[in-house]
Order: structure tokens, then sequence, then C-alpha cells
């Protein structure tokens, strides 16, 4: 009997994760309009950022507090903690990875989906999906379980889900898809901790055609 081809494939990445984090409850104290030296009482001196910048200085545009370094392709990946200043060293900005979701207990967040855009219709061949979300928060090492799905086109007709990764260091998925058809997934993340909540399902179709599927 022939064997079916799979239709999912993913090339992999092997690249060591590397990880530094401020506290997160301190962190999210920071506000707009602190000084330097509000930052520096609540965080502690700067680090210096060992993928870009010299030693830190006190008059720096900004001060650089962690870094999340993922094995993403084709080359690896640095997410930065750091907070931003004006000409007269107020806080301007504060930027993190998670896109402001902390883990209030060091288990895994519910991620957040970017793209693809939820319902976008695709057209090009091989259908090639792009599946990306802000990183996790919690503690890390963190990995990420991956779910797709795909229903025909007959009204009705239920999705037909399977995980398709469990062990994905980085928050992005690169999926050949089966058929010109709707399709669905949804991420969730995994540490030391235990296993974080699905995040929503994202949907996205091969076909113009836009039959009903179940969603159970």
């Amino acid at each position: 009997m022939r064997r079916r081809p799979e239709c999912y494939t993913f090339p992999h990445y092997e690249v060591p994760a590397r990880h530094k984090q401020p506290d997160y409850v301190k962190w999210q104290k920071v506000g707009i309009g602190m000084t330097r030296d509000d930052v520096v009482a609540l965080l502690g001196r700067p680090l210096r950022d060992p993928y870009s910048a010299p030693r830190p200085r006190k008059d720096d545009a900004y001060y650089f507090y962690g870094y999340l370094q993922l094995p993403m392709m084709p080359h690896a990946r640095t997410y930065r903690f750091y907070v931003g200043f004006d000409n007269q060293g107020r806080v301007v900005t504060r930027a993190d990875p998670f896109g402001g979701v902390f883990s209030p207990d060091g288990t895994p967040s519910q991620p957040m989906i970017f793209t693809p855009s939820n319902g976008a219709i695709f057209s090009h061949y091989p259908r090639i999906v792009d599946m990306r979300w802000y990183p996790v928060s919690g503690r890390y090492p963190m990995s990420y379980e991956v779910e797709l799905g795909h229903c025909g086109l007959i009204t009705g007709q239920p999705y037909r889900d399977r995980i398709i990764e469990s062990e994905l260091e980085f928050p992005y998925f690169v999926a050949t898809f089966c058929g010109t058809q709707p399709g669905r997934f949804r991420v969730r993340g995994r540490n030391a901790l235990g296993t974080g909540v699905w995040s929503d399902y994202r949907y996205f179709n091969f076909t113009p055609e836009d039959p009903i599927c179940r969603s159970t």
C-alpha cells in the first residue's frame, strides 16, 4: 500500500537558546516620566548588551535589562528588555519581548498570535503557512506546542486538528499546508512548571470558497 505523504513539514534548526530576564513585578512598575535614577533604584544598574552596545553609561538613551536569544532561522533572534529616555533623562518607552503579557507565577502565559491575520485568504503555491506569535513569558527555558488543523469544503464538516510540534524553542512555525481548504492553528507554552493555556485559534483559508466549518 502506498504511504500517504505528510501534510505538514518543517525544517529544524539547532542553536542553543540563551536568556536573562528582569523581575517581572519590578519591570512592570517602570513608568513614563520616571528618571534614570528612579529606574536604577527599581531595577538596579543596567546591563551591558552583549549583542550590540559597549559598556553602559549613565547618559545612555537606552538602559538594557535582559534578553531572550532564540534559535530562529536563518539566524538566532534576540529579543531585548530595555527602557528608553528622552533628552531630559525621563522614561519615554519600555520594551519587552512579550507584548506586555507577564506570567504571575512563572508558568507559561497565554501566547498572542500576530500573523497571519485572522481570516486571511491565501492563493500562493506551495501552500506555505508562516505562523508567528510573541514569545511567552514565564520561567525559561520555554518550548511550544503547535496544533494545526484543516477541514474540507463541505459545510458543517469539523476541523481535524493535531499537534504537529511539541518541543519548538522559538515563537514561529513554518509549515506546508495540504489542500485548498480552510485551516486553523493555535499554540501554547511549556516549561519546567507546567503547560500553559492555548492561544485563541487563528483561522486562514487556501480557497476563495467560504464553507462553514464546525469548530469542535
